[in-house]
């Protein structure tokens, strides 16, 4: 682990030792996602319901004062160290406070085998960037995001601008996952859409486009035929 992985890991084993430490940082996880894709949502009932969501989860610590506080401290380093790359940040320390669930399948996936994996498959990159001016990649089990971690690191490491270059859509059924990928991508800078789906049946529980989209819907267009431009939350 990072350093910055660590300074997180202690500060959630720290925060209300009456709750396990897996639940703290799924309640961090959730406020993270609440806090960013209502940032994002142009539409205020959205906002709104993001919000009331937030406070409901917020409720369950001594008080707001408190959770501004330490969950505060929780987003700014998160932020950072996902924002500087390299790394599965929210991936590693789920592992690391028992947030991972192996009865539903989830694992974790080295930083080091999905970069691999990402080198592989996107050598050619820049010839599609400059065909097109963009690639697309969609993920249908996103897990924490790691996988697209990887690909961001590899297009940024070629020069390619993350927020017009490329264009996520990253899916993934367990709600915990769902919010993990959410935030990782939007501290990323990535442009794209995170869904709570079943890849299998289709079926959609909640979406959000990450701050990214407008900016890369601005200069491309709509890529997959949704609007990120005007979209928001799907419910």
């Amino acid at each position: 682990m990072t350093p910055a992985m660590k300074e997180f890991v202690g500060l959630v084993n720290h925060i209300d030792r009456s709750k396990h430490r897996g639940h703290v940082f799924t309640d961090f996880c959730e406020m993270a996602y609440c806090a960013l894709s209502k940032q994002a949502s142009p539409f205020e009932d959205q906002r709104e319901k993001l919000e009331a969501q937030y406070e409901d989860v917020e409720r369950r610590y001594e008080s707001r004062e408190y959770v501004h506080e330490h969950f505060g401290k929780l987003l700014a380093l998160a932020s950072v160290g996902i924002a500087q790359g390299g790394s599965d940040f929210l991936g590693v320390v789920a592992g690391e406070l028992g947030a991972l669930d192996g009865r539903l399948g989830q694992f974790f996936t080295p930083y080091t085998v999905s970069r691999l994996s990402a080198e592989m498959t996107f050598g050619d990159v820049s010839r599609q960037i400059e065909e097109q001016g963009f690639v697309t990649v969609q993920e249908p089990a996103a897990g924490a995001g790691g996988m697209l971690m990887a690909v961001a690191d590899v297009i940024e490491d070629k020069g390619h601008n993350l927020q017009t270059s490329l264009w996520i859509e990253a899916v993934d059924l367990s709600i915990t996952a769902y919010h993990m990928c959410y935030v990782q991508c939007a501290a990323r800078g990535l442009a794209g859409k995170v869904l709570r789906a079943n890849s299998i049946s289709l079926e959609v529980f909640s979406a959000a486009y990450t701050p990214a989209a407008p900016t890369f819907v601005s200069k491309h267009g709509d890529p997959l035929g949704s609007s990120p431009a005007g979209g928001g939350i799907v419910s």
